[in-house]
């Protein structure tokens, strides 16, 4: 494999906004699985049949969970389906006005604009973290170990941590117009950002997809990565 591209500087947007003002909902209403690996691990109420938001509010007691980069708020939206109290944060104007117009007021759901690198983040405050495909939008190795310890610190113990995101086992193919290249990592690097944690689940598998402004199919080397966070962590 060639030498990695070096991503664009950042901007206020994350580089996103221009993917999400050339469709009304770039990534779709289905959440990804591992929204549903996550509520598992929490011991969240089963997972309802329709997409959509939330018929009742989560309570005041329901666990707390942070969904970082949330995009539109597909994983945002089922975990508060399944009862979850979720912090959706995305520094992408574009993303959550995208996530209003498909959501509406789905209850139990604070949206914020938020940038995870510099976010004010409570100390073990969460019990669930979802990072799902951010951290490889990040600008550079140290940026995503600094995100990741910070995502760390705010989860409370006995916590869980859910991580997706592009690693190194294959160069990426960038479509027409992309704006960034991202940081692509080992699997095995993401793996020893958790040593003193239970892992309860890592996977490094290809996935093979389209989506809309990238028709063409095309291939992603993926790390799933689910940990719970004992006291001593």
């Amino acid at each position: 494999m060639g030498p990695q591209t070096e991503p664009n500087a950042y901007d206020d947007d994350g580089g996103c906004d221009a993917r999400y003002t050339r469709t009304a909902c770039l990534w779709g209403r289905r959440p990804d699985r591992i929204s549903d690996v996550l509520g598992d691990a929490l011991s969240l109420p089963g997972a309802p049949a329709e997409v959509g938001p939330p018929s009742t509010p989560a309570g005041a007691d329901a666990p707390a969970v942070l969904d970082v980069g949330c995009g539109e708020g597909r994983n945002a939206v089922r975990l508060a389906q399944r009862g979850a109290r979720v912090l959706a944060m995305d520094m992408s104007e574009a993303a959550l006005e995208n996530g209003a117009r498909a959501w509406g007021d789905a209850g139990g759901i604070e949206w914020r604009r938020g940038d995870a690198r510099t976010a004010g983040l409570e100390p073990a405050s969460f019990d669930g973290v979802l990072a799902c495909s951010v951290l490889h939008w990040l600008e550079d190795e140290e940026q995503v170990a600094d995100v990741i310890a910070r995502l760390q610190a705010a989860t409370r113990p006995g916590g869980v941590n859910a991580l997706l995101m592009f690693n190194r086992g294959h160069a990426y193919l960038p479509p027409a117009g992309e704006m960034r290249m991202p940081v692509l990592l080992p699997h095995d690097w993401y793996l020893a950002r958790y040593a003193g944690w239970t892992v309860l689940s890592a996977t490094d598998a290809d996935s093979t997809h389209t989506h809309k402004g990238h028709e063409e199919p095309h291939t992603h080397a993926v790390t799933r990565l689910v940990a719970l966070k004992g006291a001593d962590a």
